[in-house]
């Protein structure tokens, strides 16, 4: 495991219901990169205004598979792979849900030294079909 170097985290996000609504999502916070075997990780707090409560966001990037894991009051593990529909979990205090992502559009760019990762992919969660826009900059402090 190389060494954890202190990096900037900002996320943006938005997510469009069937209805239309739209729901924007921003932070930026601090976190940590590093790599294990051949696999490179970002791993962050999510701020308080994320509805998330402390839980700890990382994200494993391994080549052209993205894994999107959340620990903390809720329990998400989430893959993304370009043109291909990955089944994760969803797990909170009223129960585990299948949580379905198609992802049309994956542009990673992340090395030991930060980058940008960018996804479009379709969300299905407990039956709610969703379209998410997710870009996520990794800058060294």
């Amino acid at each position: 495991m190389s060494e954890k170097v202190p990096v900037q985290v900002s996320v943006w996000s938005q997510q469009r219901a069937k209805s239309g609504e739209r729901l924007t999502f921003r932070t930026q916070v601090a976190g940590t990169l590093y790599e294990k075997g051949e696999a490179i990780y970002v791993a962050y707090r999510e701020g308080e205004d994320s509805g998330l409560g402390q839980t700890l966001t990382t994200l494993r990037i391994e080549g052209r598979h993205v894994t999107l894991i959340r620990q903390g009051e809720t329990v998400m593990k989430q893959s993304l792979v370009k043109g291909e529909e990955q089944v994760g979990t969803y797990k909170t205090p009223h129960g585990t849900f299948d949580l379905v992502t198609r992802t049309s559009q994956l542009i990673v760019n992340i090395n030991a030294k930060g980058g940008r990762l960018e996804a479009l992919y379709n969300l299905r969660l407990a039956g709610d079909k969703s379209r998410m826009e997710l870009k996520i900059d990794v800058k060294p402090l």
